[in-house]
């Protein structure tokens, strides 16, 4: 029995005077932490991390295409249709810098969703068709393709803006789009009535994920567990069985199990959800498959947890069950060994962002 998990924000991601994660009964993580071999290796983000999973490679990845795939409550986008991600943010400026920021899902609801978007629609119909599968995942079909490079939401949240424009043969029609729905948006009366109640306001849209998916994507397991919908796009996309998240099913059969629920908190610097979650974790996750694996039921098991510091990959295989002298690594102590990484942006010597 094979089991791998990718856990995206299961490394807080800034320095703390207290440990993140100091207080909790995190037994079943510290017995996988102590029991595997592990590494942080060089930063590389989630979504390409992921995408590198099911055997699609480079920075023109189809993101917005697969994620639209993964949608719960929306057809199943048309072969061959071009899509991107136009999710809804708030600009705000602090100092000299314009700084964007994603919305949590329970900030926004499907009323006030649906009414930006229509009115994006009778703006840009030249373009393409906005659409809301979610209150905060928003896409454009685009009536014919681009080429352009953008960079993905994750890589901008918290970031100076003007790190991130668009590039390539279309960079300037898209900052122009961009441009243009912030002005659309912020004198929404919509978005006026969120200000007057101190509730921040949708005056943007991010766009990000073009690309064609040339070469079909390939999963790493016959079953995929996800609940977020690019995961979920890939293992249809690949033709994989997709399930939720479920240890016990997970336990039955070799499986790729995607658990998403501490990335928003850590990208959000939300400590108290994110502890939360990762009590969650520990209860759910890491407690039943350290007590698997010491009772022989995993015959490896691999985690992959990504974030700006880096990723950590922690690998257990069988024999390593008899190695009783690894004692268990206690989170918290990992956590404080590796260093946070500096903020860099793409004009940064040394920076690891690319476009995608």
């Amino acid at each position: 029995m094979q089991i791998q998990l990718l856990i995206p924000g299961l490394l807080w991601p800034v320095a703390t005077l207290l440990g993140p994660a100091s207080g909790l009964a995190l037994d079943g993580l510290a017995t996988l932490l102590g029991r595997g071999r592990r590494q942080v290796t060089a930063f590389e983000p989630y979504d390409r991390q992921l995408a590198r999973l099911f055997g699609l490679h480079g920075d023109l990845l189809p993101l917005a295409a697969l994620r639209r795939l993964g949608e719960a409550a929306a057809a199943a986008p048309a072969p061959g249709s071009h899509w991107l991600c136009a999710d809804p943010v708030n600009l705000s400026f602090a100092r000299e810098h314009l700084l964007l920021q994603a919305f949590p899902d329970e900030e926004l609801d499907a009323a006030e969703s649906a009414e930006l978007v229509a009115e994006l629609n009778g703006i840009f119909a030249d373009l393409g068709q906005f659409e809301a599968c979610t209150p905060t995942r928003w896409y454009l079909r685009l009536h014919a393709p681009t080429t352009v490079t953008l960079y993905p939401l994750d890589d901008v949240t918290g970031r100076p803006v003007k790190h991130f424009l668009p590039e390539g043969d279309d960079a300037r029609l898209w900052q122009r789009t961009m441009n243009e729905a912030q002005i659309v948006l912020h004198n929404h009366a919509r978005n006026r009535a969120r200000e007057e109640v101190g509730q921040r306001a949708i005056n943007s849209v991010w766009l990000w994920g073009a690309g064609a998916l040339d070469t079909p994507p390939q999963a790493p397991a016959r079953h995929v567990q996800a609940t977020d919908p690019l995961s979920i796009g890939l293992a249809r996309a690949a033709g994989a069985a997709v399930g939720s998240p479920d240890p016990v099913a997970a336990l039955a059969q070799d499986t790729l199990v995607v658990l998403d629920a501490l990335r928003k908190p850590a990208q959000q610097l939300d400590l108290e959800v994110w502890r939360r979650g990762l009590e969650a974790l520990e209860h759910d996750w890491f407690a039943p498959l350290a007590e698997a694996f010491r009772s022989g039921r995993i015959e490896r098991l691999r985690v992959s947890a990504p974030s700006d510091r880096g990723t950590l990959e922690l690998t257990l295989r069988a024999s390593e069950r008899w190695k009783f002298w690894r004692k268990p690594h206690a989170f918290d102590a990992l956590l404080k060994s590796i260093a946070p990484a500096p903020m860099q942006t793409p004009d940064a010597p040394g920076s690891t962002h690319a476009p995608r």
